[in-house]
């Protein structure tokens, strides 16, 4: 590992300590994530717990507009504040302990009062994605704050390869407790399991070292922040364009929710098989990562992002051509690619559009402006019930071509831009 220090010369060793205390605390947490997979794990939950195609669409909904529509209003907060580390340690706390209950919901309502355990799961699952957007913008401004900007790349692909090798050995106990428990135990036992994983991450994350204060902004009326924000978007052409690539890909996700439950009708797949696709997911992310991750910091993040735009697309194309289960196992190969990719690839691209005591702004303007599209989810699960699930597949493979070449003529790498310290 000490080749990374030589390709970005006067690393301290406060930068390298940091460096692999968040690696080992993303893979934590990416592990954690193979047993409450939101495109494997939960929408077989919600068909499980009686959920229409619609109810499984309202997921993808709640997954990301939960997560993305705060953390503007969070952000006004985070670019006053010198230390970001106790914003994302105290927000952190509280998400974690959201999963734990919604263990408990399931193993005590999931059996005898289903339908109570659905809304109950959704409603937690909601205020859950609602605290992490909170923490969103601190974390990443902390992340962003300790990490070299030339290592930010390497660092996410070392969080999730090193993450993917952990979930595919967590991918493989999921798949055994979905086998040897019955229902709802086996989802309980996989919350349970996730809770553990997800406070060790929270434990290794309070060795952080931050040693300087933020530069800050001075703490604005809140209205007038508003009134700040179009005024960022007008003077920022291409980080506009940016926002209106994100927009359309963001749409062309609307399958993604819907691949498990079609997996599991379509070719009468049992629920083992949510282990094995979660498995093939998370094992491709530990190759993937590493790739994306050196091309972002090679390239820049906008090459990461068209290779995590193309993998979706593929998903979309081939959940709609595969003939057996088989086939069909290649759409979470992609989708692996994808989901290693994507977010981190965005919020990297995103900071470096604007000044340094901005990043949590442009993160959460970034996240609040592309939330409403994902209400595609849910439409994805109208149209599903009307057209089927392989039109929703055809419409998010259209949108992603869309997406790709609008991205690549119109979105211009920001480390080719000149950015001003100070109002874009």
């Amino acid at each position: 590992m000490s080749d990374l220090w030589n390709l970005v010369p006067g690393a301290s060793h406060t930068e390298r300590k940091n460096f692999l205390l968040n690696t080992v605390e993303g893979a934590l947490f990416v592990a954690s994530g193979a047993f409450i997979n939101p495109q494997t794990v939960l929408p077989a939950l919600v068909n499980r717990l009686g959920g229409s195609n619609i109810a499984v669409g309202a997921l993808g909904v709640l997954v990301y507009v939960g997560l993305f529509i705060p953390q503007i209003f969070a952000a006004r907060y985070v670019e006053t504040i010198p230390w970001k580390k106790p914003w994302a340690l105290g927000f952190g706390t509280t998400h974690r302990l959201f999963v734990l209950v919604m263990a408990f919901a399931i193993l005590l309502l999931g059996s005898d009062r289903p339908s109570v355990a659905l809304w109950l799961f959704l409603l937690l699952y909601l205020a859950m994605q609602v605290v992490v957007g909170v923490s969103t913008p601190g974390w990443f401004d902390l992340f962003a704050k300790l990490t070299h900007p030339r290592m930010r790349g390497r660092l996410v692909g070392f969080r999730n390869s090193v993450g993917g090798g952990g979930a595919f050995v967590c991918g493989l106990c999921l798949t055994w407790i979905l086998a040897r428990f019955t229902f709802p135990a086996s989802y309980a036992i996989a919350f349970f399991a996730a809770f553990a994983l997800q406070m060790a991450s929270l434990a290794t994350q309070t060795g952080l070292q931050e040693s300087e204060p933020s530069t800050v902004s001075p703490r604005r009326p809140f209205f007038a922040f508003l009134k700040e924000l179009p005024e960022v978007l007008r003077s920022n052409p291409p980080f506009r364009r940016f926002i209106t690539a994100c927009a359309i890909l963001t749409v062309a996700t609307m399958p993604v929710s819907f691949f498990t439950v079609y997996a599991l009708g379509r070719f009468q797949a049992d629920e083992s098989s949510i282990g094995e696709f979660t498995l093939i997911m998370v094992a491709i992310q530990v190759v993937s990562s590493l790739v994306t991750g050196y091309l972002a910091d090679r390239y820049g993040n906008k090459t990461s992002l068209v290779v995590a735009s193309v993998s979706l697309l593929g998903a979309s194309i081939t959940a709609l051509a595969a003939p057996t289960l088989g086939w069909f196992r290649l759409v979470y190969l992609l989708l692996g690619i994808n989901l290693g990719t994507e977010i981190m690839a965005r919020y990297n691209m995103s900071i470096e559009y604007g000044p340094t005591k901005k990043r949590s702004t442009y993160v959460g303007l970034m996240n609040t402006l592309l939330a409403p599209f994902y209400l595609s989810g849910m439409i994805g699960g109208i149209l599903s019930e009307w057209f089927g699930l392989p039109a929703v597949f055809l419409i998010g493979g259209l949108t992603s071509v869309g997406g790709i070449a609008y991205l690549v003529r119109n979105v211009r790498e920001p480390r080719t831009l000149l950015v001003q310290e100070g109002p874009p």
